[in-house]
């Protein structure tokens, strides 16, 4: 039962920002909706990136801003510097193309997700209580969109939307976060 709900909760709030370490952790419905650029970025990553993408997230809460992060990340390796701005400025991309109330979604969900994910590459795991009251303000904010900006969502951001839209996520939501809440 705990796994379910930590897996629901971390999945719901780390839809598009959580770390995989390969293409095949990502579950077998959701990586045909997976970018290319994406599917790129992570591959290409050799061991000493991802030590050098946990070193900076470590410090995620120094960084005020994504740009700070990535001169962090520059210092660091410019090699991986150079691919995380593809991959960063293709994200932009993506959240700018958004309408106003999906991207005001999308930034919210992405902040709460680094936060997390820089939590957690710190050593300071959240508990599970916190991440059911994340995964369930998730849903709730997710329902409360209008079907435009869910379409919108489905159209950019594929993978985030199939999430919050899975039959078996919303039972798990229903089920375990909110009984348990």
């Amino acid at each position: 039962m705990f796994r379910s709900i930590a897996l629901l909760a971390l999945v719901a709030v780390c839809a598009f920002a959580a770390p995989i370490n390969s293409i095949d952790d990502v579950p077998a419905e959701y990586k045909d909706m997976i970018p290319e650029q994406v599917k790129k970025f992570v591959t290409e990553l050799t061991e000493e990136d991802k030590k050098v993408l946990k070193e900076i997230g470590a410090n995620y809460a120094s960084y005020k801003t994504p740009q700070e992060a990535l001169d962090a990340l520059k210092e660091k390796s410019p090699a991986l510097h150079e691919k995380a701005e593809q991959f960063h400025a293709f994200l932009k991309e993506k959240v700018d193309a958004l309408g106003a109330e999906a991207k005001a979604f999308v930034e919210e969900i992405l902040g709460d997700a680094r936060k997390i994910q820089a939590d957690v590459v710190a050593g300071n795991k959240p508990t599970l209580d916190q991440l059911k009251d994340k995964a369930l303000a998730g849903f709730e904010k997710f329902k409360a969109l209008s079907d435009e900006a869910k379409a919108d969502l489905k159209k950019h951001f594929p993978i985030t939307a199939a999430v919050f839209e899975n039959e078996k996520f919303q039972a798990l939501a229903n089920k375990y976060i909110k009984t348990d809440a």
